[in-house]
């Protein structure tokens, strides 16, 4: 790349911050972006890339610096300028130098010891590799809490479904479970989900209480953005992240569980139905294909999503109604949380856990008593949810939380802070889709919430839609 075209890194980022105008928007940096880190892998990039740079193929009105589409480099990570997490390695020598200044000696040896310096590492220092979710370490307990949330719900969600059966019985009489096996196994997933979110909604009242970005006398949200990326990752911070993102990757596996089945297809079958139809004179393999999936396909093929010779995935009969919405909101939100650690910007992350948790409480509550149908305690429940649906989802994320991302963080990250303004301009764009993804969800919802509140009004009847897109059939108890 010839440097009469564009000037180092840093000169392109002083002459950014001197004038925005000049920087692309974010598909042409995120394109530049991705060429020169591509041009810069070892071994690769030198095979793949001409010796002048990829820029040396293209016209000069499309590379020459500042405007040129394709002109501007910047560094895609701000880990150059921010401080390095601490590994356990480095808190083994710093805690070696702490004994030797005092005059102690650090013991190691031994499993108590070694036990007790793990756990002072987890739980009683600040910025470790435990709270950036990318890091082995974080990847491996990450791993370890989802196989344990697994196992736990194994072991609870029978219980909690036999809890349901128990409720719906003694309403509805001793025949109720036997046109209500589906109800009751919902009901089951959904005590699980309200002791999470009761218990997270909990700790994070009591952690966050008095959390500066909380708080608009002590600068409120200006503090999410403040000495980033440097300000300290706390243990209670760290592990709240870990958990909640164990939970969300759980969470995504279920909702997958919940409405999909996979049958396993006879592949002898298959392959005598071929030969059928090639005695039948079908000659045309994809015609024979076609008509042999028309036979073994059972139960009607729009419940059928994939169908092989070994296997077919078809729609559970617990599919939730709102499944592509929930799927949704379950990659985006798992997007968000990796993400959001990855860049450090785990204050705004634990602010968006907050109101969600906050309003995932009474959803538990009202669905829960809809499922054994409680008329009076779910027409109580729903007036809460929607009540607090549109106090955290509809108020305080569309207008503190995405306010802020809009108009506080180039101010504080760009200005004052050491970010490159090309890396705000590209990256911030995943985040700004990815949080208008979830405010369109909330919005598609609410639209749901009044459905049922329309249907529950004007019926007399409380329907899930969210639950059951077309209405529940209503059965007499």
């Amino acid at each position: 790349m010839s440097a009469s075209i564009s000037p180092p890194v840093e000169e392109q980022r002083r002459l950014r911050l001197k004038d925005r105008t000049i920087i692309p928007s974010a598909p042409y940096l995120l394109l530049s972006n991705l060429l020169d880190v591509g041009c810069d892998i070892p071994y690769l990039g030198p095979t793949i890339c001409p010796q002048n740079g990829w820029r040396s193929l293209l016209s000069k009105e499309w590379v020459e610096f500042p405007h040129g589409k394709l002109s501007h480099s910047f560094d895609s990570s701000f880990h150059r300028y921010a401080d390095r997490d601490v590994s356990y390695t480095d808190y083994i020598r710093w805690e070696k130098v702490n004994a030797r200044n005092s005059g102690t000696i650090h013991d190691g040896e031994g499993l108590s010891a070694t036990l007790h310096d793990y756990y002072n590492y987890a739980f009683n220092t600040n910025s470790t590799e435990l709270g950036m979710l990318t890091n082995p370490m974080a990847l491996c307990v990450l791993t370890a809490l989802v196989l344990i949330i697994r196992l736990l719900k194994k072991v609870v969600l029978p219980k909690f479904s036999a809890l349901g059966r128990r409720l719906g019985q003694s309403t509805h009489g001793p025949n109720w479970e036997n046109e209500n096996e589906e109800r009751i196994v919902k009901f089951g997933e959904y005590v699980y989900r309200l002791c999470y979110h009761s218990a997270v909604s909990i700790y994070g009242l009591w952690y966050f209480h008095d959390k500066s970005w909380w708080n608009k006398s002590q600068g409120g949200t200006s503090n999410l953005w403040d000495m980033h990326p440097n300000h300290p990752v706390e243990p209670g911070m760290a592990w709240y992240y870990l958990v909640q993102s164990s939970y969300n990757v759980d969470a995504l596996i279920s909702l997958m569980e919940l409405s999909f089945k996979v049958e396993l297809v006879n592949p002898l079958a298959y392959s005598s139905a071929l030969n059928f139809l090639e005695k039948e004179h079908v000659v045309d393999e994809s015609q024979r294909k076609q008509e042999v999936l028309k036979m073994m396909v059972k139960g009607g093929c729009d419940q059928t999503l994939l169908w092989t010779p070994l296997f077919q995935i078809k729609w559970s009969p617990t599919v939730r109604g709102d499944f592509r919405e929930m799927m949704a909101h379950h990659i985006v939100t798992n997007c968000l949380i990796f993400l959001s650690s990855y860049y450090r910007f785990t204050r705004i992350g634990s602010m968006i856990f907050m109101v969600h948790d906050l309003s995932d409480v009474p959803i538990d509550m009202s669905k829960l008593a809809n499922f054994v149908k409680w008329k009076t305690t779910t027409i109580v429940c729903f007036v809460t949810m929607v009540l607090m649906w549109i106090v955290t989802r509809l108020v305080i994320f569309p207008f503190v939380i995405c306010g802020s991302v809009l108009t506080e963080s180039y101010q504080f990250l760009v200005v004052k802070g050491k970010m490159d303004p090309a890396l705000h301009e590209a990256y911030f764009a995943f985040f700004y889709f990815l949080l208008g993804s979830l405010v369109l969800l909330h919005i598609t919802w609410f639209i749901i919430l009044l459905r049922i509140g329309w249907t529950l009004v004007s019926k007399g009847e409380t329907h899930d839609y969210s639950e059951h897109k077309n209405g529940e059939k209503q059965k007499s108890s």
